[in-house]
């Protein structure tokens, strides 16, 4: 759903959507071919892999929805289009899962990774999307596969898919633990598995503009790397 108030704590953009992420994760250039397969692994009956052609017999959606990062911006009405997670699901990974699964780590190939509980992959709104705003994605925003969990801030919206681990429990180190939240939902503000949700959004506020000036400027230098 999209707003014409920002989420608790968040301001709108103007412009773009900035590349976003971890600073060790933002220059990193991933290029991945197209049809690269997704690992299946963890908690299933087998190991698994998600192509292109096991996905093109799902059936695609769109979306537009206000895309939040936690560091306190919002990209308000930005469309995503792809594959709702839940009927890839359904679909293909349901009866590949074991009863006890409650979690999927996802990974990247830029090395990222975030643990995020099943029941949020199941709502609805979440994709694994390959455009936004009616173009493929570019490698800056994620290509050729990311997920999009519109509920959850950034850092559950994991870009570059390439594994998916199903898990009986949640998977995080002390770090992790500090600087996100277990399940990251945005109208109840958990920015932090610290809590004191007010004090990150202070803290993330106050490095905003400085935060968007590195950002963007990735962004650019990514758009002049892939070309045309």
């Amino acid at each position: 759903m999209t707003t014409e108030i920002p989420a608790p704590g968040q301001v709108f953009l103007a412009g773009p959507m900035p590349r976003f992420g971890l600073p060790r994760y933002l220059g990193r250039q991933v290029q991945v071919a197209p049809d690269a397969p997704i690992g299946i692994f963890g908690h299933l009956s087998c190991p698994a892999v998600l192509t292109p052609s096991l996905l093109a017999h799902v059936p695609r959606t769109a979306i537009i929805r206000d895309f939040h990062c936690v560091t306190t911006w919002t990209a308000p009405r930005v469309q995503w289009e792809g594959w709702r997670f839940a009927d890839v699901w359904a679909a293909l990974l349901a009866e590949l899962a074991q009863p006890d699964v409650t979690h999927v780590m996802v990974s990247a190939h830029d090395g990222y990774q975030a643990c995020v509980p099943l029941e949020e992959l199941l709502h609805p709104d979440v994709l694994l999307a390959d455009h936004m705003n009616g173009a493929p994605l570019m490698p800056a925003h994620g290509a050729p596969l990311r997920l999009i969990t519109p509920q959850l801030y950034g850092y559950k919206n994991i870009k570059h898919l390439r594994r998916l681990e199903f898990l009986p429990a949640p998977v995080t180190s002390l770090a992790g633990r500090f600087l996100s939240h277990p399940r990251g939902r945005v109208d109840l503000e958990e920015r932090s598995g610290t809590g004191v949700s007010r004090f990150w959004r202070w803290v993330y506020r106050t490095q905003l503009s400085g935060y968007l000036r590195g950002a963007r400027a990735l962004s650019e230098r990514s758009l002049r790397i892939a070309g045309p």
